[in-house]
């Protein structure tokens, strides 16, 4: 696992499978968005989450994402913690 999900309150780890799911498919929808891996803590206020992704690395050979051609590049890396707000919803 490259990545650490917790619960914002207390801190501990979240080892919940519906927490790991949406870890998952978080990280997902960042790659498809972003054309890049998420890095750094993100923080999903409304489900008290928060998903560490690390610092960016390269993918791994064998993976679906190894080798593909990039659609987009992170110029900038993540702040510190993103903050998705309560209604979801980001302003670009």
């Amino acid at each position: 696992m490259d990545y650490r999900v917790f619960s914002m309150s207390s801190g501990e780890d979240e080892n919940s499978t519906e927490a790991h799911v949406f870890a998952r498919a978080y990280r997902g929808a960042w790659r498809s968005i972003h054309g890049c891996e998420p890095a750094g803590r993100h923080e999903v206020a409304a489900l008290e989450l928060v998903m560490d992704y690390g610092a960016p690395t390269p993918a791994r050979v064998g993976t679906s994402h190894a080798g593909a051609a990039p659609t987009a590049k992170c110029a900038e890396p993540a702040s510190p913690a993103v903050v998705v707000p309560l209604g979801g919803r980001h302003d670009y």
